[in-house]
């Protein structure tokens, strides 16, 4: 075996141990929320849990302000620590730290005003009016925190450790938990004990994040020796069209929320929040794939191998689409099944047809979602983010007539950003991507419709098997969906993959204990 397919291999079993800790900490993470999400909205009603949902998407419309600085942070850190450039590294690493206080110190003093305003912005009820306000007040001091300590997170991926990030994830998700289970059973419910929690568990991995980043990168620290303004300014250059981008995301999915409580009810905002959090568990499954593979595109795209980029980006589109389709299949199937036992109280078959519609954009961007890093390394952000715009301008518009002339209620907010969101990931993306990489404009398309082709397949299996088997209980329904799971994955890869891939997947895994021993 040459040395070259055998460092491949041994990359791919460390890809492999990250996804199944960072597996582990989403399993957590989505765990508790599952097993909270019912005793939360019996305690503090379905309306305060929506804007616990709502909350949480006003602080991503405060991302706008930090992603021009943040969004290339690591390209640029890792491109220079590569490089062996450390003082370049060092001065990107403190301007940005610096950078995000600013901002963290500028947005906090921000939102203390629009609190203050809070009841003539949004639509409140009277007894609920104090506790939400708290909510919003400890949703940002936990983005505050987050921001600060952002820059040190991309020691995770530029010593690709994400292994341990995943760790910490882990324990900052079970120490979350304890808080939520101790406060909502010891003192009288609030909203507010959600943000809390989401405080606790940032300020921890804020500390994870810190001691990764002295113990694995030591000669990258923070000073105000090294920051610069040019730095400063070169990254937010850079950075602006991903900002640009985030209104984009937002005008598309993350104003949901929002148009329910200003044209429908707080009822239906909040029915719509319990149906986005399989969508959110869906982003969860991105986000492990995204994390486990780009310090892998980071440094191929550094070494300028551009033949080993295409391949590790094919490689996570297939990894990506397996867990999305399966997934998406199994809730297709087993979806009332699971509603009917977690929040029998609810209007389940709206809440359930909601859930199907919002996970149809995952179909396309299952597959496609660990692409959206070519942008970042080619630094080609200028024509998607006008585009993503675009279609969140049309998105936004199409919900205003669609509930206020042809009466379509909440569905009309799920359908729109369907339509939108599936003609951006199934044309305008694949095409885009391969451009900038100059490769043919087929290129991901193959794989793309190999996934649609698996999710397909997936879903009439596995509809069928619940027509044959409804399950009735948590056991059985953990059982349906761990068969799902065994049986449909391999069979994903079978759809998706090659022989040739195949056989490559095969002798790994047979060759997993060796280079493990060999490892040690």
């Amino acid at each position: 075996m040459g040395r070259e397919e055998s460092g491949r291999k041994q990359q791919l079993l460390h890809s492999i141990k990250t996804l199944l800790l960072s597996g582990i900490a989403y399993i957590v993470n989505y765990g508790i929320l599952l097993v909270l999400t019912p005793f939360i909205t019996r305690t503090i009603g379905t309306e305060a849990y929506g804007f616990v949902t709502l909350a949480k998407e006003f602080s991503q419309y405060a991302t706008i302000l930090t992603m021009a600085l943040n969004t290339y942070a690591a390209r640029f850190i890792g491109l220079s620590y590569h490089k062996g450039d450390l003082h370049q590294a060092n001065v990107y690493f403190s301007s940005v730290f610096w950078g995000n206080v600013a901002l963290a110190i500028s947005i906090l003093s921000g939102i203390l005003v629009f609190i203050h305003f809070l009841d003539s912005v949004l639509v409140v009820s009277p007894s609920l009016l104090s506790d939400v306000k708290l909510l919003f007040f400890f949703t940002f001091v936990s983005f505050g925190v987050t921001t600060v300590f952002s820059v040190f997170g991309s020691a995770g991926y530029i010593s690709n450790r994400m292994d341990l990030v995943g760790a910490f994830k882990t324990a900052s998700y079970v120490i979350k938990a304890l808080f939520l289970m101790t406060a909502y059973l010891l003192f009288p419910p609030r909203a507010y004990y959600m943000a809390l929690g989401m405080l606790a568990a940032a300020l921890l991995l804020g500390v994870a994040d810190f001691a990764i980043s002295r113990k694995y990168l030591p000669e990258i620290t923070v000073s105000h020796r090294y920051f610069s303004f040019g730095a400063v300014k070169q990254l937010v250059l850079n950075g602006f069209w991903a900002s640009f981008n985030m209104v984009g995301d937002i005008l598309n999915s993350g104003l949901d929320l929002l148009v329910c409580n200003q044209m429908l009810t707080n009822l239906e905002m909040g029915q719509l929040a319990i149906a986005k959090t399989m969508q959110t568990i869906m982003q969860g499954v991105y986000y492990i794939v995204n994390q486990t593979f780009i310090p892998r595109f980071l440094k191929s795209y550094a070494t300028d191998a551009p033949g080993k980029v295409i391949w590790e980006l094919k490689l996570a589109m297939k990894v990506s689409g397996m867990l999305a389709n399966v997934i998406f299949a199994g809730f297709a199937a087993f979806g009332l099944a699971f509603y009917r036992l977690w929040i029998p109280e609810q209007d389940i078959r709206v809440i359930y047809v909601l859930t199907i519609i919002t996970l149809l954009t995952c179909i396309p961007s299952g597959p496609m979602q660990p692409l959206y890093y070519i942008y970042t390394l080619t630094l080609k952000q200028k024509l998607p983010c006008i585009i993503t715009v675009t279609g969140g301008l049309i998105n936004v518009a199409s919900m205003y007539l669609l509930i206020r002339y042809a009466g379509m209620g909440v569905y009309a907010v799920a359908w729109t950003t369907v339509a939108v969101m599936c003609f951006i990931n199934f044309v305008t993306n694949p095409l885009y991507m391969a451009y900038v990489l100059h490769m043919p404009p087929s290129t991901f398309y193959p794989d793309i419709l190999r996934n649609v082709l698996s999710c397909g397949v997936l879903t009439a299996l596995f509809c069928g098997l619940s027509r044959l088997y409804m399950p009735g209980s948590w056991l059985t329904l953990i059982l349906c969906g761990g068969f799902c799971a065994l049986f449909g994955a391999p069979l994903h890869l079978l759809i998706v993959c090659s022989r040739d891939q195949l056989g490559a997947l095969k002798a790994l895994v047979r060759r997993a204990p060796k280079y493990k021993e060999e490892n040690k």
